[in-house]
Parts: C-alpha cells; structure tokens; sequence
C-alpha cells in the first residue's frame, strides 16, 4: 500500500510565518563599508557546465548507520531520551522507559521547550511566557502582561510572546515578540532574553532592529542573525554588533523574505552560510553560492558555487558540520537531481528523478532526509549507497527531529512518534499532539 505523506505542510507553514513577518518588517539596507558579493561577476556558462558532476562508478551499497549513542562513554551514564509535549492545553513530560505526566492542568498551554539539562520546561499562555521544573514544581511566570504592554503602541490589539529558544547549555531563554492588529499579525523585530531561574526579562535589540533568523555559536557567547541581505554577529547580551556578511537580497516574488542558514564551527570560530540566486527567473543560470565567514583573521571565502532550483522549490541545505550543501539541481523543466557538494568544489550527483524536495540532514553528515513526491516517501540517501526508506505510517508527517543518527522523532497528523531504524515501526508516545521539544540527559 502506498505511503501518503504531507510533507509539503511544513513548507507552506513556513511560508505563512515568513509573510506574516514581512507585514512590518523594513526593508534591510546594508551597511557602508561592508563588502557585498558581486553578483554581475558570475563566471558565463552553461548549466552543466556550472555543475562538475561525478557519478557513481560501481553499483549502490547498502547503507549501515551506526548510532553514535548506542553506548555510553566510558564513566558516564547512558543518556536517555526526555521530552517535553503540548497536548489539550497541558503540558506533558516523557522520559523513555516511562509513562507520559502531566506537568500542567490549565488548558490554556502550548509551545513547550526544554532546556538543555532537562531541568526546566518553558511553554506559552495567554500569550505570556512561563517555566515549571521538570519535577511539576516551581511554577512561575518569566514574561507577564505587565512586560508585553509597554511594547504594546497604538493601532496593537495585543503584545504576546513569539519565538523563543533556550540558549545552548544554559538556563536563559531568547525570546521575540509579536503583535495582534485588525488584519494580520506582525512581528515587532525585536528580541530579548530571560533566566528561567529568576529575574526580569531585558531588551536586547529594539523593535525593528532584530528581524530575522538567530543562531547561537555553540558555545552560546554569540548569536548569528540572518536577515535580508546581511549577517550580523553579536554578544548575547546584544552588544558587539557588528555585520560581518552583507550579500544581494534574494527574489523569492511573493511575502516572504528569504533569510540565510548558518551552520557554526564547533569552535565557534566563524560560520558557514549559503546564498541564493538573487534573481532566478530573469537569470536562471545565476549561481548560490557557499562561503565560510571567520570572525576574526580573515575575510569571507567563497566555497563553491552551483545553480538550483528556485527557493520556492527547495532550499538547498548545510550539513550539520558545514562541510557539504545538498541542492536540487534543475536537469531540465521536467528532471531534477539530489546534488551534494563539498569545500573544495567536488560535487556529487546522487539521484534523479521529476521532483526531489531535501527536508533535512541526518546528524552524520553523510545522509541527505529527501521526500519524492512521485514515490510518497521519505528517505535518507547518500553518495554511493542505495536510499533507506524512513516512512512508516500513512497521513500527515511533520517536525521531524533528529535525536541520533538512527533515531528521529515526528508528527502523524497529532500523533507523536518515535522511529529507530533499527526497528520495523516507529511507536506512538501520544496522540492529539500540538508541538513537542526533547533534550538528551543522564
């Protein structure tokens, strides 16, 4: 029996929050002084000349994935798998092995994260941001209305909560806003941050001046923000502000601002980065282009370059250690092949087919998560190797997440599922859920 999956749910969600951020976003302007990628440079070629493509020279292996937590370090505890889960308006705690608990009653919740020591649950209500310990005690209240109303001016319904994250390894919390007005909702650009142990949220970056996607550096002191046509990198605190990345803004021809992925250094050192073609249709050999931006000891490299397909299409995508893009190359108006290339411009075609969409990357690096509308699945493929199928239920399949290399969680419709490879059938934790968070701990 055929597999149907949604897949392209996530996208048009994606897209909806892109266009309603747009509603008050300003136009990004880049800084003098700030070199901008020169786009009237690009090398003239064909299409397959911009693409050295290798091929295969033997049959497909089958793929193994070894499961970098099958065992524990020496000295250390296994880890184990927690996560926390929105579901009626309650908040719920699971932790493998066990059965799911409730660690709120109201009704009114949502948007669950977890910090990154399983010790604290931050969720949404009313709009307002609170925390509980993961124990079911020490409610409390981190954002309140009190906070929210002095963003609140005139022509705003209300000020709630939006995006938020905790820091990596730590107990603090960033936090955006947005606003309800008559039509539809808008972001305010702005960000901020509170300790989920206590004391009064402060400012980081006032409205209009934090639009965009952050990244945390790995050593949480740094934050990357991606915006229209420009990178910044600043202290967590918000200060140190400085563009260290400015290139052409990216077409996409409808609401939607098209932001940069930064894959950081594991030693937080500088970070890679992808931009598109800056005007596809009317130049559709127009390359994307892979670059390394240092923060200090260097200028911004160019990696590589290569054509794809629109970003409305598919975006192409960092690995999880920076060092390989995978794109869809456009073989023609009716083929599209899986590429991945490398820093040094090696570039591997991996599959063709009439429609290809990457999802993700597994954590190896190595694996590239597609979904082939033509086939209904959803799989992981690698140079070399034959595709492993992934997919084990019919419906809606959405917010898949990594935990390992052989484990990854998602949505069924509202149904919460684990799958390890290892095994025939992913298993429900629960149903009627609305949005899920995990951390790995001792």
């Amino acid at each position: 029996m055929s597999k149907q999956y949604v897949v392209f749910g996530l996208l048009v969600l994606w897209a909806v929050t892109m266009a309603c951020s747009l509603i008050t976003s300003p136009p990004a302007t880049a800084p003098a002084g700030n070199p901008t990628p020169n786009v009237a440079t690009i090398v003239a070629a064909t299409l397959d000349a911009m693409v050295s493509t290798v091929e295969p020279t033997t049959a497909p292996a089958t793929a193994t994935i070894p499961d970098a937590t099958a065992t524990a370090t020496p000295g250390m505890a296994p880890s184990a798998l927690l996560i926390a889960y929105a579901r009626a308006g309650n908040i719920f705690l699971w932790r493998e092995g066990t059965s799911p608990r409730p660690l709120t009653t109201t009704g009114l919740d949502q948007s669950p994260r977890i910090s990154p020591d399983g010790q604290w649950v931050a969720f949404l209500r009313n709009g307002e941001l609170y925390a509980i310990r993961a124990d079911g005690s020490g409610e409390r209240v981190l954002v309140d209305r009190a906070y929210l109303n002095a963003f609140r001016s005139a022509g705003l319904l209300d000020v709630r909560v939006g995006k938020f994250a905790f820091l990596p390894g730590g107990r603090e919390i960033f936090f955006s806003l947005y606003a309800e007005t008559e039509g539809y909702p808008g972001l305010l650009g702005d960000l901020h941050r509170v300790n989920v142990e206590g004391g009064a949220p402060s400012l980081v970056l006032a409205g209009g001046q934090g639009y965009g996607e952050w990244t945390f550096s790995p050593d949480g002191r740094l934050f990357a923000l991606a915006q229209g046509n420009r990178i910044r990198v600043l202290n967590r605190d918000g200060s140190g502000d400085r563009v260290v990345f400015t290139f052409p803004s990216v077409a996409t021809y409808s609401e939607w601002m098209y932001y940069p992925q930064v894959v950081w250094k594991a030693d937080s050192s500088g970070f890679y980065t992808v931009i598109p073609a800056s005007a596809v249709l009317e130049n559709p050999s127009e390359p994307s282009r892979y670059y390394y931006v240092p923060l200090t000891g260097g200028s911004p490299t160019q990696r590589a370059e290569f054509v794809t397909v629109p970003v409305w299409e598919s975006f192409a995508h960092l690995s999880p250690d920076g060092l390989n893009v995978a794109y869809i190359y456009p073989e023609s108006s009716s083929s599209r092949s899986l590429h991945v290339i490398d820093p040094s411009g090696t570039d591997r075609r991996i599959q063709t087919d009439s429609q290809l969409t990457i999802l993700n990357w597994n954590p190896n690096s190595r694996h590239v998560v597609v979904y082939n509308p033509n086939t209904a699945d959803v799989y992981l493929q690698a140079f070399g190797e034959s595709p492993i199928p992934i997919n084990d239920t019919s419906g809606y399949i959405a917010e898949m997440r990594w935990v390992s290399e052989t484990r990854f969680l998602f949505l069924s419709g509202e149904e919460l599922r684990l799958r390890d490879l290892s095994s025939a059938a992913s298993v429900v934790i629960d149903s009627g859920v609305t949005g899920y968070d995990f951390t790995l701990v001792p």
